[in-house]
């Protein structure tokens, strides 16, 4: 019984570390991204246009901030769905 907890327990915690890294490099390149087009807005204006509220990065750094946050959220759900019912059914667990 402890080895299934030790398991379920492992697995979220693998799935938060992975979600967290998702979102911190969407959030770092879609920074970058539209930072460097400010720069080039602000340095070379007539040549470059400026980044727009339609930039991808702007979609990119919504993503990061409330995208992965309810897809890691789907998946700690679905976790806790998939231990309840195997605990109740009492299946055993693959090694």
């Amino acid at each position: 019984m402890r080895q299934r907890s030790f398991r379920a327990r492992r697995l979220a915690v693998a799935w938060t570390l992975l979600m967290l890294a998702v979102a911190i490099v969407l959030a770092v390149q879609a920074a970058v991204s539209l930072y460097d087009g400010q720069q080039a807005c602000f340095f070379d204006y007539p040549a470059t246009a400026c980044p727009s509220n339609d930039d991808p990065a702007i979609a990119r750094l919504t993503f990061a901030f409330f995208g992965v946050p309810a897809v890691w959220l789907g998946g700690i759900g679905l976790g806790i769905l998939v231990w309840s019912w195997r605990r109740r059914r009492g299946a055993p667990t693959p090694s």
